[in-house]
């Protein structure tokens, strides 16, 4: 059975082939090559290019939750900003293998059963952060607010794969933007509570 470090390993050779050569280029051989391992070891744990996709997008949620800080849901803080601490943790994340999750949400773009099977992970991911941030995801507002939060952060992404700058400037600033456009429309709708805005 391959070790967690192993498992690494193959993700990242994973990433930095699809950087390099695009993800519908990208083979298992060409992974396992640029990992210094025999193919059959890669195949024990990922015997497609779909599992392998599947073991990239598991390992980024669970870094992402890992690493957003439990200051993100004081509730002391207004709520749009508890939801840039714990959406820009992502960007931040991307930007550790910038070229390879790049090649993969261009051919997402390209792709329309890649897109839409990543869908449903993108749905339970804003559940996440809107769970770290604070905010409730639970019955038909919780979906909506995990829908909401899943169109602003594609959003954003499409401005973090034109953002080369080092600090993220452009990607912090559309994020900033969009969120406090949200919190703006919460605030204008004749839905809304009396209780402080949470979404």
């Amino acid at each position: 059975m391959m070790s967690s470090v192993d498992t690494d390993k193959i993700l990242d050779a994973a990433l930095d082939v699809a950087g390099a050569r695009g993800w519908f280029a990208l083979t298992l051989h060409d992974v396992a090559e640029h990992a210094g391992l025999p193919p059959v070891e890669l195949e024990r744990s990922f015997r497609t290019k779909r599992a392998l996709l599947d073991g990239i997008a598991d390992r980024f949620d669970r870094e992402a939750v890992a690493a957003v800080d439990p200051d993100a849901e004081d509730p002391d803080l207004p709520a749009p900003e508890r939801l840039f601490d714990a959406l820009m943790t992502r960007f931040e994340l991307l930007q550790e293998h910038r070229g390879g999750y790049s090649a993969l949400l261009k051919a997402a773009r390209r792709d329309p059963c890649m897109a839409l099977g990543g869908l449903p992970r993108l749905h339970s991911a804003m559940g996440d952060v809107l769970h770290l941030s604070g905010i409730g995801t639970r019955g038909p507002i919780g979906c909506l607010r995990r829908k909401v939060l899943a169109a602003l952060y594609v959003s954003v992404l499409n401005v973090w794969l034109d953002d080369r700058s080092e600090d993220l400037g452009p990607t912090m600033a559309a994020l900033d933007k969009r969120l406090r456009k949200l919190d703006e429309l919460v605030a204008s709708s004749p839905f809304r509570t009396k209780k402080p805005r949470t979404y």
